[in-house]
């Protein structure tokens, strides 16, 4: 009871030690878990920040060009002279500046550019001078009575009045088809004695003459090539001179000239060395943006609707449907408001373009009444960072999206996937430190098991020997006999089992030396027929009694081989021990020693019980025993083969087995020849 009592106290010891040990595993392994997933979640926060930081600050560089951009963009130097230039202030912010457009105000709010004909004026009443004339040539279709009556009007003093019947004269002389008679009256008023006026009437007729002529030459241009394209770059240079110096015509009228000029340049193939294509492209720029300037001026007569703007910052315009956005400077000597059609604001907010042209990133700018202004109208995630544009777009913001929704879990998947890693490599050398110190804790559970039965088994073979020779003495000791050949006979069972208990007491003996790594072989070169005589001699006594049938066979002319005699002779002893207790009671052994190859072959065959393949691959394991019960038939320890073992790769040797269960066994010690 006691013996089983610290089996299950050592079962009980081995339960906590597997407890704390899975304990030791798991618990890291869990924290680790854990530490993993939190340091995964800061590292997208972590990330998210980082790119959110990255881009506030090309946002904030972005916001900074565009703010320089546009303060240089509002320093209008020729305010001061928009009165009296107000053509080539259109040219320098519309073909070489941003904007689409102007309005220029006097100091008293009045607009002074542009100018509708409506505003200048007449200075003669041209329907009563002419009633005559007009009604000869339109009305009653009597062109040669208004030829007569217009060249009567053209010898008036008034340079408008002239010029006028000297257009109507040219226009009817061409309706009769005297096209040079035409052509020569038409020359006279567009280049006669009247070449400059500072009248703006007059100009006007002066410019309607030089168009005219133009417009009768082209009828004709193979004839009046050369003056047809004299008369083009006269008229082409008239009109340029306006737009950049004079600024006399009055806005409407201007628009008319240059969209004739454009398109005979398009019919004409004869003025097209005189007229490049950059030339036509910016004074259609021009007359586009003139166009518009007569459509935003009706709505802004006066800076009256304009006082209440914030000055130089751009808002959306209340002028008709389509979308504009204004700016208002003003200085002393004047105002000006100017404009960005919705189709030039991404122009005018080229940095934010530029700088996110080539990225994973997409951005959309909107006005401040939310407003979509440029980039993507309709992205399909929420924006990650949103600043503002600057401070000439008050309220405007720009908005940045990734192209890819993903795009935080890709930028912290490096980090991420390292994490994981080497927290996957962490769990693993848990894991496998865990399971060699399992591996290990089994081992010795195993262990100390075999130790607890090897400690009850030394009990039980110990115990029997000395309680044997304990009757057996007392029965001497007490004269419990009747004749000397019966105390004889107690002798010789008190021999028997005194050999029986020195037999254990070696193996235990040997055992500990191997323990404690403390064999020492003495290796010299032995006969292997001495070691088998040796091996016969010492179990000689035993196998002789009882039904035991020994054969013994050795080769001659052996080679010696490199081995400690001894120690040979006490693995033989213990393989024919093993032979003979487990044999059945009819026991046929056999010793055979033989050369085989270059190695000499202890072989010992038994009759017995035999092994299963799963037995024979512990049975040299120390303290196993196929039949490890207390009663078992046969005595030992479990030691005995496990010695062998020892002994055997000491000598460089190898030990095999073939076994069968109730066939017997064949177990073949086999030793290298010495050289």
């Amino acid at each position: 009871m006691k013996g089983g009592h610290k089996v299950n106290a050592g079962y009980s010891q081995l339960r906590w030690v597997v407890l704390l040990l899975a304990v030791a595993v798991i618990l890291p392994t869990v924290c680790l878990l854990w530490f993993m997933s939190q340091a995964v979640k800061n590292e997208r926060l972590a990330v998210r920040q980082k790119l959110i930081d990255i881009y506030q600050e090309k946002l904030f560089r972005a916001g900074q060009k565009t703010d320089e951009t546009w303060s240089q963009n509002c320093k209008f130097q020729e305010v001061e002279r928009a009165g009296s230039q107000p053509g080539k202030m259109l040219i320098s912010l519309v073909c070489d500046g941003p904007y689409d457009g102007l309005i220029i105000y006097d100091a008293a709010g009045e607009r002074i550019y542009p100018i509708f004909a409506a505003d200048i004026g007449e200075q003669f009443d041209l329907a009563e001078e002419f009633a005559q004339a007009w009604g000869l040539e339109f009305a009653e279709q009597d062109l040669a009575a208004a030829v007569r009556v217009y060249q009567q009007k053209a010898q008036s003093y008034s340079d408008y009045v002239r010029i006028a019947a000297l257009i109507g004269k040219s226009r009817c002389l061409a309706k009769l088809g005297r096209m040079d008679e035409a052509i020569a009256t038409c020359r006279q008023a567009a280049y006669g004695d009247v070449q400059n006026s500072d009248d703006r009437l007059t100009t006007g007729l002066l410019f309607d003459a030089q168009l005219l002529l133009l417009e009768f030459l082209e009828q004709d241009a193979g004839k009046y090539q050369t003056l047809f394209r004299e008369t083009f770059v006269k008229l082409l240079s008239a009109i340029n001179a306006d737009f950049e110096d004079d600024s006399v015509l009055a806005c409407d009228r201007r628009i008319f000239l240059v969209k004739k000029i454009l398109q005979i340049s398009k019919r004409d193939r004869l003025v097209e060395n005189y007229f490049s294509p950059g030339d036509r492209i910016r004074l259609g720029k021009l007359v586009a943006a003139e166009e518009r300037c007569l459509d935003i001026a009706e709505y802004f007569p006066t800076t009256a609707g304009l006082e209440s703007q914030q000055a130089d910052v751009f808002r959306p315009l209340a002028a008709g449907v389509e979308v504009v956005y204004g700016l208002y400077h003003k200085t002393d000597e004047g105002s000006l408001l100017v404009w960005l059609c919705k189709e030039n604001i991404i122009p005018a907010l080229s940095d934010y373009e530029s700088n996110f042209r080539d990225s994973d990133l997409i951005y959309r700018i909107l006005d401040d009444s939310g407003r979509f202004v440029a980039g993507v109208a309709k992205p399909e995630s929420e924006p990650f960072v949103t600043a503002l544009v600057g401070r000439h777009f008050p309220g405007w913001k720009v908005q940045l999206y990734f192209k890819d929704g993903q795009a935080f879990e890709k930028a912290a998947s490096r980090q991420i996937v390292l994490y994981t890693w080497t927290g996957v490599l962490v769990i693993v050398l848990i894991l496998v430190a865990g399971g060699f110190a399992g591996r290990a804790v089994g081992k010795q559970a195993k262990l100390n098991r075999l130790k607890n039965s090897f400690i009850a088994t030394v009990s039980h073979e110990l115990k029997t020997p000395l309680s044997s020779m304990r009757v057996l003495v007392d029965t001497l000791l007490e004269g419990g006999f009747n004749q000397q050949q019966q105390a004889t006979e107690y002798l010789q069972l008190i021999s028997k089992e005194n050999e029986r208990l020195s037999r254990l007491i070696d193996n235990f003996l040997t055992f500990s030396r191997m323990e404690r790594n403390k064999q020492a072989f003495d290796m010299v070169r032995a006969s292997p027929a001495e070691i088998a005589a040796d091996t016969v001699k010492a179990v000689q006594t035993k196998f002789n009694k009882g039904r035991c049938k020994f054969d013994v066979s050795i080769d001659e002319n052996l080679p010696q081989i490199l081995a400690d005699k001894d120690a040979m002779v006490t693995a033989l002893v213990n393989l024919l021990d093993n032979a003979y207790k487990y044999s059945y009671d009819e026991k046929q052994i056999e010793l055979r020693v033989f050369a085989e190859d270059d190695s000499v072959c202890f072989s010992v065959k038994d009759n017995g019980i035999g092994m299963s393949s799963r037995a024979i691959k512990k049975i040299f394991s120390r303290f196993y025993q196929v039949d490890s019960s207390l009663s078992r038939s046969g005595d030992g320890c479990g030691l005995g083969l496990s010695i062998v073992k020892f002994i055997v790769d000491a000598h460089k040797g190898r030990i095999s087995v073939e076994s069968k269960p109730g066939k017997g066994s064949e177990l073949t010690v086999k030793v290298p020849a010495a050289i």
